[in-house]
């Protein structure tokens, strides 16, 4: 004997004419929404305002949105721009001072002594006032001048707080030991500061972050 197979759709009853489509439980995502994404800690990319915007999930915060490239490095040109106007008023004044020691110079050679020392001293108190611009500010507040003014804020990707003193002055150990090396020192901590772009991880963490363990957000609405 054979036994016949019968296809179960046939039981089912047909659907009079004219009566609404079945419901059905799936709805379309919005397209607003922020997908997930493989990578831990990454929420994803969504359309925002008719523009990409990447995010970060922190603990406590929700999914924040991730500084862009821009941002960070027009932000780093304007404290190029703090900075070196600080320096040059204070280095001003210096050599304002060791040319008056210099005019008074008595054949001894003292002064040009003392005009070499007073110049190494401006140097290293001109890297102490950068390295404490840049740890101080963003261990204490997250963001230097620069960024402040890009809206960009460095904080913990564990709880969004601020970094604090400590990871203030690690973050900026990299692009500082760089720029001590003669000649070819900005081509390091230029490549450190352009490292977020070759990110794996997804958080956009230059090699400063990730020595650090920071990530930078933007504060803007």
């Amino acid at each position: 004997m054979t036994q016949q197979f019968q296809d179960p759709n046939q039981f089912q009853d047909p659907q009079p004419p004219g009566s609404p489509a079945p419901t059905s439980n799936y709805s379309a995502p919005s397209p607003t929404s922020v997908p997930a994404s493989s990578t831990p800690g990454v929420v994803g990319v969504g359309s925002v305002a008719g523009q990409v915007a990447e995010y970060i999930e922190i603990p406590g915060r929700g999914a924040v949105k991730m500084a862009s490239m821009t941002q960070r490095l027009i932000a780093r040109i304007v404290d190029g721009v703090v900075l070196g106007v600080v320096l040059g008023i204070f280095m001003g004044i210096a050599v304002a001072i060791f040319a008056g020691a210099a005019s008074v110079d008595d054949g001894s050679g003292a002064a040009a002594g003392v005009g070499f020392l007073g110049f190494l001293g401006l140097i290293t108190l001109s890297m102490v006032i950068v390295y404490a611009y840049e740890a101080v500010m963003v261990g204490f507040w997250g963001a230097t001048v620069g960024k402040m003014i890009m809206k960009v804020k460095v904080v913990k990707p564990r709880n969004g707080e601020v970094p604090g003193i400590g990871a203030g002055i690690v973050r900026y150990l990299i692009p500082g030991l760089c720029a001590l090396v003669p000649f070819v020192g900005w081509i390091g901590t230029l490549v450190c500061y352009v490292s977020p772009t070759f990110d794996s991880s997804g958080r956009r963490q230059g090699w400063h972050d990730k020595v650090a363990n920071t990530v930078v957000v933007t504060t803007a609405a």
